[in-house]
């Protein structure tokens, strides 16, 4: 997860300062644990954003897949139309000597939105309702 590395790398200039103070042995753990408690709880927070991020993808997908044929299906087709389109554009264009589609550059940005969009929706859609997303009470 990216942002749990950037969180790391900003709180690591700190940590070596805290290692660096000309302080007590005690003092430096104490500093170092609070510094540590701070960077766990921005670890949470982050965690818990990225988990209510693909709750609601999750439920965008599960709406769609309560909706009529065509709101069900309109991933799966779209996905079959660009495989088509590879297959046309390397396959037949290449063996078969057909005219070549000089698709843009753009459309294969767009299909890599697509099919990264694609797999991660599919993959929320199976992962999300078998999480147990409860939070930790404080005694």
């Amino acid at each position: 997860m990216p942002w749990l590395n950037i969180i790391q790398q900003l709180f690591k200039p700190a940590a070596d300062l805290v290692d660096n103070l000309t302080l007590s042995k005690e003092e430096k753990v104490k500093l170092g644990n609070e510094l540590e408690s701070i960077q766990n709880t921005f670890n949470k927070q982050v965690l818990d954003y990225e988990s209510k991020i693909t709750e609601l993808q999750a439920s965008i997908i599960e709406k769609e897949t309560e909706g009529n044929w065509m709101q069900r299906s309109w991933r799966p087709l779209l996905m079959l139309a660009f495989g088509f389109i590879i297959i046309y554009e390397y396959f037949f264009s290449n063996i078969l000597s057909l005219p070549k589609g000089n698709m843009p550059v753009e459309f294969w940005e767009l299909l890599k939105l697509g099919l990264g969009g694609y797999v991660i929706g599919r993959s929320a859609e199976k992962i999300v309702p078998n999480l147990n997303f409860t939070k930790n009470k404080k005694s």
